[in-house]
């Protein structure tokens, strides 16, 4: 559960600074546009973050007998 909260931070963290940096520097681009490329660009980052967070248990080191 907690993996999924910081997915959905990180998707909304890039849509918000994708949204900024389109309005500030390619505000020739229509509105409906930069909405769907901050939208994709989201998605993406979402399923990167998704495949990135995971945890591999059976990679783990045992503890070492003492």
């Amino acid at each position: 559960m907690k993996r999924f909260k910081t997915i959905f931070i990180v998707m909304i963290v890039v849509a918000v600074l994708s949204i900024w940096i389109l309005q500030k520097d390619h505000s020739a681009v229509d509105l409906q546009w930069r909405i769907l490329i901050a939208a994709g660009g989201s998605l993406l980052s979402g399923v990167l973050a998704y495949f990135l967070l995971q945890k591999d248990i059976e990679h783990v080191d045992a503890k070492p007998d003492k």
